[in-house]
């Protein structure tokens, strides 16, 4: 098994990306649940589940974040 972390190069959101070469294996992609940006393309040699781990933080539209003091 194999662990690793992946972030969407356009929203910047971390996902936990496991590889397991056991058991069953699937072909398809990931997206960003996000901004549905291609994360990856799966080819079917390898189970692999990628979780949404951080999720970038949102700014306002007028540039100011509900968290700023």
């Amino acid at each position: 098994m194999r662990k690793s972390d992946v972030t969407c190069p356009k929203c910047k959101a971390g996902y936990r990306r496991i590889e397991v070469a056991s058991g069953k294996k699937s072909k398809g992609e990931c997206r960003c649940l996000l901004c549905n940006h291609l994360l990856e393309v799966f080819d079917g040699f390898s189970e692999v589940a990628i979780r949404l781990t951080v999720q970038p933080e949102k700014i306002m539209n007028d540039g100011n974040s509900p968290f700023s003091t």
